[in-house]
């Protein structure tokens, strides 16, 4: 604590009862020390009381911020009811009290003109680098644009200085102070004159910009006071590090988690409702799929009008053939962290292309350098420009049309390499700008970043979304009755396609028309709210209206909606957004409204409705910290029905499967939703989960695995409804628990099917192999026992002795390598601990897990009824981060091969070149015969990231595998030739079997 600091907040009292981890907490925080206090708790948790609490240890002058009025007045309520006298709170920062609450927007920062322009130029080079390109080229892309388009140049370097400015707080708090504003430079010295000493930070993930710096700004000034201030940040649920820098200010201030607790802690001691997660699959309408079928014609013809000509054409060969001289530096430097060619012999040329050339060499660097890129502008050439010289010297697996993924990709960097150089072209700049906006993509001077595309737009506002809403209405009215209280949650009141579609307005304002309309939920008792309207149903009008008035304390008065008389507008004097926000929670308390649609501004955060019992998530964020707490609006305990059980239901619509579009980010919307909630395992209620497991059935999440095309329909037949008691069992509330999260990789395999689909012919070649020398070695022990006994001569006797010699040193290898393979093929779970075992040998080497961590592969079900065996892996002795890794190399070596830098080759190669022609053959000869069901492919494994690039490691790697589960080839994808390989490997898919990755928590 600072010295000679007043400490009133010691004669405040609280003299109610703690909750298990609110105590907890409070025994292992130190207030008393010099900070920051980082505590991550979910809304209902009770974190306003422990952020107080441990303002009154600390009992110096306090300020508390919050990002909304609404939860500053919540934290000066629950002070005053500790405070000895309701004046030792203020919640104005004109007249401080002994604790001031007040809101983050109390403060602001003014951008400052400071010279950044180098460390902007460095911020350049990264974003480069991480497009990739090499520094080399990065660095000349750069110098070019500054001498052939300054204005360009000098228009980015700006850009950056201010994203720059914003982190001046980590190295020179003193010119953040100068840049801010007046009035808030005069309310930090009323702040440092009043003596304050502890500093409340409530929903402290709003501090990813210039809050955080502001904040930091007011501890600066603290500390240049001779305070040692505390900090203390609260929050329900951490930013994620994909925000960049602004998770940096965010870290740099607060640190790391002091303490956590856990949703499923609270929900087993009874202090939040027990829930259940829920997913309503969607398909657009028939308009809204002809138009994304014209805007996906659109974008073809853009990329092919690019490409099929002119510099489009140079720019792709200058890709593919980059100036051979480049390479020399980078090869010296390469060769350390790169395990080159001696990881397996090089393949074979093809007789049918021609010898190598300068042409073969400038190829072969090209994918050297860029894999993914090269891969790319080989497939858009192949198909613009067949008869081009350049193809016939490309793999067959690079003739092939591009992904949209990779012609987009390409498009965008022709527009870097190409255009924007040019001040000449800026014409052109600025329709592919334009094109690619209209597709999702965001087209700067760092490159082509992802945004929100028409297919995005359109699923995200379909229509149908809408309508499932009326579904879930009807399905929890008839299971609830005159109990049932809905909370619906869109992005806005109002929003349609941006980039042209058939949707003219999506939002709030047409959910709530479809629902006072459709027939299942037209007798709801609804209300919409949003910042600019209140609405009701006609129908209801009467007796809600008067029912708005007194919620309010003033008269209302009630207009028909002119373009949809089923809808009456509410108005009242001088009532804003807040007081309907907060008579809507009263209202719906009452039981005077069944539902409430409105917007995640008012209702994502902040507005306590206990009574709320059943949430329809329409919104499309997916951040972590916005996630949960739109949950947590349907978590609370409802004091009127003790026994409540909250259902929460996402609505994600996907394309059917008779679409030409690949595309499903409402899908990917919904796993990313998903990753950060717990929730009871669909399939297991013995289990508290983190992911879609707590969504969706194990045969859900089949039918939406990577190159499975299920319908709305058919997804949904799947979803079955629990009775509300069964899920309240699931949660256990009131029995005790470990408090501990762990990682684990869950598979789930049929138990007759090998793991690779290569095992029975590599099993029957080295076995064949294996008798044959067993026979030859038997004769010829029979022809030397032959030449003892005097039945042939000594000619007889020393060919024998050199037939066993022959057999033995040949047939040896090969019965090693078939022993050891049968024995770690026999059954699934040795197999799997094998495996385990060389991937935690390989991430040690590595430095990524500790020596002390040890796998453990577990039969967490015997096979079933219908043959399925589903096992469990998980690492001890090791921490959560660690168990994330492993899991994460797991993931990555048994699922589907996307873009890895190294293949392993399994059922392959050997130590003895008669092992490695025995299983050479058998692939050869089971591709002849075309080996159905897959059965003449090779098994290839993507070698996973985290074991690192050095050469060393990865051939141990490779030799562990040889030695503990069988032979084995690793490929180094970095040539043309390697592209084959890949697209072989991609074709093999993963290994037999489903593979989760499960969070658990006990």
């Amino acid at each position: 604590m600072s010295p000679e600091v007043e400490a009133p907040l010691r004669r405040w009292l609280f003299d109610g009862r703690l909750r298990h981890y609110q105590a907890d907490a409070l025994e292992r925080v130190d207030a008393s020390g010099p900070g920051p206090l980082h505590i991550v708790a979910p809304p209902g948790s009770g974190k306003t009381l422990l952020g107080l609490l441990l303002a009154m240890r600390r009992g110096t002058r306090t300020l508390v911020l919050a990002p909304t009025i609404t939860i500053r007045d919540q934290w000066a309520a629950e002070a005053r009811r500790l405070a000895p006298e309701a004046g030792a709170v203020s919640t104005t920062s004109e007249a401080p009290g002994e604790l001031t609450a007040l809101t983050y927007q109390s403060l602001s920062v003014l951008d400052g003109g400071n010279p950044l322009a180098a460390l902007a130029h460095e911020r350049w080079l990264r974003e480069l680098e991480a497009d990739g390109r090499s520094t080399d080229a990065a660095s000349a892309w750069l110098d070019a644009l500054r001498s052939g388009n300054h204005r360009a140049y000098a228009a980015g370097i700006a850009r950056r200085s201010r994203t720059l400015r914003r982190r001046i707080a980590q190295e020179d708090p003193g010119a953040l102070s100068r840049a801010l504003h007046p009035n808030a430079r005069a309310l930090i010295e009323r702040l440092v004159d009043h003596g304050v000493d502890t500093v409340v930070l409530d929903e402290c993930h709003h501090l990813l910009d210039h809050w955080a710096l502001v904040v930091a700004a007011l501890v600066a000034r603290l500390r240049d006071a001779g305070r040692s201030p505390l900090v203390v940040g609260l929050t329900a649920t951490l930013p994620s590090p994909d925000d960049g820098n602004a998770y940096d200010n965010y870290t740099s201030l607060l640190g790391e988690v002091d303490y956590e607790v856990p949703i499923p802690a609270v929900v087993r001691e009874g202090n939040l409702a027990p829930y259940r997660e829920y997913v309503r699959f969607v398909e657009p309408t028939t308009d809204e799929l002809a138009f994304l079928s014209g805007a996906a014609t659109g974008l073809a013809v853009l990329i092919r009008s690019t490409f099929a000509h002119g510099d489009g054409a140079a720019h792709l060969i200058g890709m593919l053939q980059p100036p051979a001289e480049a390479k020399a530096g980078a090869d010296a430097e390469g060769d350390a962290e790169t395990p080159g060619p001696a990881l397996s012999p090089p393949p074979p040329a093809s007789s049918a292309r021609a010898a190598p050339n300068d042409a073969d060499i400038r190829l072969a660097q090209a994918f050297a350098d860029d894999f993914a890129g090269a891969e790319a502008a080989a497939a858009m050439l192949a198909t613009v420009h067949p008869d081009h010289p350049l193809v016939a010297r490309l793999p067959t697996a690079a003739r092939r049309k591009p992904t949209t993924e990779e012609s987009l990709r390409l498009l965008g960097r022709f527009a870097l390499d190409r255009v924007l150089p040019d001040p000449a072209a800026r014409d052109r700049w600025d329709r592919i700008r334009s094109a690619l906006a209209d597709f999702g993509f965001s087209l700067t001077d760092r490159g082509l970043r992802r945004t929100r595309d028409p297919i995005d737009t359109m699923l995200a506002s379909s229509l149908t979304k809408d309508r499932a809403v009326c579904d879930i209405l009807r399905l929890e009215r008839d299971r609830m009755g005159t109990r049932l209280r809905a909370l619906v949650v869109s992005d806005f009141s109002e929003h349609g396609n941006r980039h042209g579609g058939l949707v003219s307005r999506a939002g709030a304002l047409r959910t709530f028309d479809v629902l006072t309309t459709d027939a299942a939920t037209a007798d709801l008792r609804g209300a919409l709210v949003t910042g600019s309207t209140t609405r009701i149903a006609t129908r209801h009008a009467g007796s809600l209206a008067e029912a708005w008035a007194a919620a309010l304390g003033v008269e209302v008065a009630t207009a028909a909606v002119a373009e949809n008389p089923a809808v009456t507008e509410i108005s009242a004097p001088g009532v804003g957004a807040a007081g309907f926000v907060r008579a809507a929670a009263t209202l719906l308390s009452r039981g005077q409204l069944d539902v409430v649609v409105g917007t995640r501004g008012l209702f994502g955060e902040g507005w306590d409705c206990p009574a709320v019992n059943t949430l329809i998530d329409l919104s499309s964020v997916a951040t972590a910290p916005a996630t949960q707490q739109l949950r947590g609006r349907a978590l609370r305990l409802d004091p009127d029905w003790p026994e409540k059980v909250a259902h929460i239901w996402t609505v994600t619509a996907l394309l059917p499967p008779s679409s030409p579009i690949d595309a499903a980010p409402d899908l990917s919307r919904l796993r990313r939703k998903q990753a950060r909630l717990w929730g009871v395992h669909r399939d297991d209620p013995r289990r508290i989960v983190r992911g879609l497991a707590g969504a969706l059935t194990a045969e859900q999440r089949r039918l939406l695995a990577p190159g499975s095309l299920p319908s709305a329909d058919e997804l949904d037949s799947l979803t079955v409804v629990e009775p509300r008691e069964l899920s309240r069992a699931s949660w256990q509330i009131g029995t005790g628990y470990l408090d501990r999260e762990s990682t684990e990789t869950v598979i789930v395999r049929r138990a007759a099917d090998p793991t690779f689909r290569t095992r029975r012919r590599a099993d029957a070649v080295l076995g064949a192999g294996t008798a044959t020398a067993g026979i030859v070695a038997a004769a010829a022990l029979a022809l030397m026992v032959a030449g003892v006994v005097g039945a042939v001569g000594v000619a007889g006797v020393a060919a024998g002795a050199v037939a066993l010699t022959g057999a033995v040193a040949a047939g040896a290898p090969v019965a090693r390598a078939w022993w050891r393979s049968r024995r770690a093929h026999a059954e699934a779970p040795e197999l799997y601990r094998r495996i385990a075992r060389t991937v935690v040998a390989a991430l040690q080497r590595a430095g990524r897990i500790g020596d002390r961590a040890t796998p453990e592969v577990i039969v967490e079900r015997p096979t079933d009824a219908g043959g399925f065996q589903h096992l469990e892996l998980r690492l001890t002795h090791a921490t959560l981060a660690e168990q994330h890794v492993f899991a994460g190399a797991m993931s990555e070596l048994l699922g589907p091969i996307r873009t890895p830098r190294f293949l392993l080759q399994v059922d392959a190669g050997g130590r003895s070149p008669l092992v490695r022609w025995l299983l050479k053959r058998a692939r050869v000869g089971s591709g002849a015969r075309g080996g159905g069901g897959g059965q003449g492919r090779s098994q290839f494994l993507a070698v996973p990231a985290s074991f690192g690039m050095a050469g060393g490691r990865l051939r141990s790697f490779a030799e562990d595998w040889q030695r503990t589960v069988g032979p084995c080839t690793l490929h180094f994808v970095d040539s043309p030739e390697a592209l084959a390989l890949l697209a072989e490997a991609r074709r093999g898919g993963a290994v037999a079997g489903d593979l989760a990755v499960i969070e658990r928590w006990d």
